[in-house]
C-alpha cells in the first residue's frame, strides 16, 4: 500500500494509456511526453505492484494477468481525477494565473527578470520562474517541466514551435573600470580589442561553435591568442574582474554591468558591430513552446511576455 500511495498520478495515466494502445512510443505522443519518461513511469509501476505488468511481444506490449485486473480500478481512478479537474475549473479564480517556468538564454536573463518585476500590469503577466537555458531545456519543455523558452537555438523537437522574437544589434564592450582599452575611446576597434585577453559567454545556437570575434580575427588575419569562454553569468563577471579580460554584452545588460562599481561598459561603434556580425548574423532570439492545446498560458499572457522581450531588444 505504501508503494502504491507514493505513485505519481501520471504513472497511472501512463498505465491506462499503455494498456489501451500497447505501444510505448504511441503513449508518449498521446501524452505529449518523451519516451524515456514513459519508461521511467513503467519502472515505477512495476516496482509498486511487484509485477512485470506488460510483456514485450512482436506487435507491442501485452498486459499480464495482474495488469488486466488493475485496468478497471485504474480507469475508475482516472475518471475521479477528471471529475476533480472539472470541479476545480468551475470554482477556480479566473484571475489566479499559474506560475510559468521559462528557460532564458543567460545574456538577457537578468534584464528580463527586471522587466517582469517592473511590469505595469503585474496581475496580467503573473509569476514567472526563470531558468537558465541549457541543452536539456528542449526536452523539459516537451515533457511539460518547462512552459516555454527564449533561446538562440532552433534545433528543437519537431513537436515544438519556434517564433522569431527579434535580434539584438547594439553591442557594448565590458571590462574593468581601469582597463587600458578605454584610452582608445571613442574609436575602439575590433583590432584594439583583439590585442587584449577576450572572454565570451557561451550560448547554444549562437557562439557554441565559434565566437563572432574569433571568426572575424581569423578571416582578417588578426592575432587573437588569448580567448576564453565561460558558461555562467557569474563566471563572466568574475573573469572580467580578476583576469583583466574584455567581453561583449548586449545593450540591455550594460546598465546592470555598470551597477558593479569595478566594471565599465561602452557602446561599440556601429561600423565595428557590422564587422563583428558580418561573418555571423546578429543573435536572433526565438520563442520555443509546445502546441497551443498543451500550453498553460493564454494568448494574451503570451503577448505580454513577447512585448516585454521585444522592448528589451530595442537598441539603446
Amino acid at each position: 500500500m505504501k508503494k502504491i500511495t507514493e505513485l505519481d498520478v501520471f504513472c497511472l495515466v501512463v498505465f491506462k494509456t499503455l494498456y489501451e494502445n500497447g505501444q510505448a512510443n504511441t503513449t508518449a505522443k498521446e501524452l505529449q511526453v518523451s519516451a524515456p519518461k514513459i519508461s521511467r513511469c513503467l519502472t515505477a509501476l512495476r516496482m509498486a505492484f511487484n509485477d512485470e505488468l506488460f510483456y514485450r511481444r512482436q506487435h507491442g506490449l501485452k498486459p499480464t494477468p495482474l495488469a488486466e485486473q488493475l485496468y478497471e480500478p485504474v480507469c475508475r481512478f482516472y475518471q475521479s481525477i477528471a471529475h476533480i479537474e472539472q470541479v476545480t475549473s468551475k470554482v477556480a479564480d479566473p484571475t489566479l494565473l499559474p506560475t510559468l517556468d521559462i528557460a532564458v538564454t543567460q545574456n538577457i536573463m537578468i534584464s528580463f527578470a527586471v522587466a517582469i518585476s517592473q511590469h505595469l500590469d503585474k496581475d496580467a503577466i503573473g509569476n514567472i520562474r526563470l531558468h537558465c537555458w541549457d541543452p536539456s531545456s528542449t526536452e523539459l519543455i516537451h515533457n511539460g517541466e518547462l512552459d516555454l523558452g527564449i533561446s538562440f537555438d532552433t534545433s528543437h523537437s519537431v513537436d515544438l514551435n519556434s517564433e522569431l522574437i527579434g535580434s539584438l544589434d547594439a553591442v557594448y564592450l565590458a571590462g574593468r573600470r581601469e582597463h587600458p582599452i578605454w584610452q582608445k575611446l571613442p574609436d575602439i576597434t575590433l583590432e584594439h580589442i583583439a590585442y587584449h585577453p577576450f572572454l565570451y559567454l557561451e550560448s547554444k545556437g549562437f557562439n557554441d561553435r565559434i565566437d563572432p570575434l574569433e571568426l572575424y580575427c581569423r578571416n582578417a588575419r588578426i592575432p587573437l591568442e588569448n580567448i576564453d569562454k565561460v558558461s555562467t553569468r557569474e563566471e563572466w563577471v568574475c573573469h572580467l574582474l580578476t583576469m583583466g579580460s574584455l567581453a561583449f554584452t548586449p545593450a540591455i545588460e550594460a546598465d546592470i554591468s555598470n551597477e558593479i562599481s569595478a566594471l565599465r561598459t561602452e557602446v561599440l561603434p556601429c561600423e565595428q558591430v557590422q564587422l563583428l556580425h558580418g561573418q555571423m548574423m546578429a543573435p536572433q532570439y526565438y520563442l520555443i513552446e509546445k502546441n497551443e492545446k498543451n500550453r498553460r498560458y493564454t494568448p494574451a499572457r503570451k503577448a505580454l511576455l513577447l512585448e516585454t522581450i521585444a522592448e528589451l531588444l530595442v537598441a539603446k
